[in-house]
C-alpha cells in the first residue's frame, strides 16, 4: 500500500488546485467498501459568537472499492470504475476533488479536478479499460475550503479503497 501512497501524492498535483494529500483530523475505516478520511473544520472565536455557527464542519472523503459494470443495458462492461466522494455535513465555501484508478499499484488512469462552491458534496469517477488478473484499487485526494470563521482555512485529504482482483474482464464474466 506504500506505494499506491507515494504514487498519490506524487501524481495528484494539478495546475488548478493543489491536491497533495496531508494530515487529517482522523481516520476511519469500518470494513466496509470505502476507506474514509474525516476532515474537521473547526469555528473560530468570531464564528461561535454567531448562532448557528457553533458546532465543528466535518467532511468525509471516501474512495470505493473499483467494479465493473454487470447490468446487460450498462454502456462499458469492459471497463473498471472507481469512485471518490466527499460529503460534509455542512456548507463549506468549495470542494475540490481528483479520483485515480491504480492497477497492480501503479496508477492507471486518473479523472480531472472537480470543484463546487457553496455545497455540501461532491463525487467524481475514474475509469480504465479492464485487465484480466490484475488488482484495481481506488485513491481519492480533496481539498476543502473553509467558510469564513473556521479554522484551518483550507484543508487535505487522502482515502485509499479496497484492493479488488479481476480475473477475467470477458463479457458476462
Amino acid at each position: 500500500m506504500k506505494r499506491i501512497t507515494k504514487l498519490a501524492m506524487g501524481t495528484f498535483t494539478g495546475a488548478a488546485v493543489a491536491l497533495v494529500p496531508s494530515t487529517l483530523t482522523g481516520t476511519a475505516n469500518a470494513g466496509t467498501d470505502t476507506d474514509t478520511s474525516v476532515i474537521t473544520l473547526r469555528p473560530d472565536g468570531a464564528a461561535r459568537a454567531h448562532a448557528g455557527a457553533s458546532q465543528a464542519i466535518h467532511c468525509a472523503l471516501a474512495a470505493h472499492t473499483p467494479y465493473r459494470p454487470q447490468r446487460a443495458d450498462a454502456v462499458d462492461r469492459s471497463a473498471v470504475t472507481v469512485a471518490g466522494s466527499m460529503k460534509c455535513d455542512h456548507a463549506v465555501a468549495r470542494i475540490s476533488v481528483r479520483v485515480g484508478l491504480y492497477k497492480d499499484g501503479r496508477l492507471y488512469e486518473q479523472s480531472g479536478v472537480k470543484s463546487n462552491a457553496g455545497r455540501t458534496s461532491i463525487t467524481l469517477n475514474a475509469a480504465g479499460q479492464c485487465v484480466g488478473q490484475q488488482d484495481y484499487t481506488g485513491v481519492a485526494i480533496a481539498n476543502v475550503i473553509a467558510p469564513p470563521g473556521y479554522h484551518p482555512s483550507h484543508a487535505k485529504g487522502r482515502a485509499i479503497g479496497k484492493t479488488i482482483r479481476i480475473a477475467d474482464c470477458k463479457r458476462g464474466g
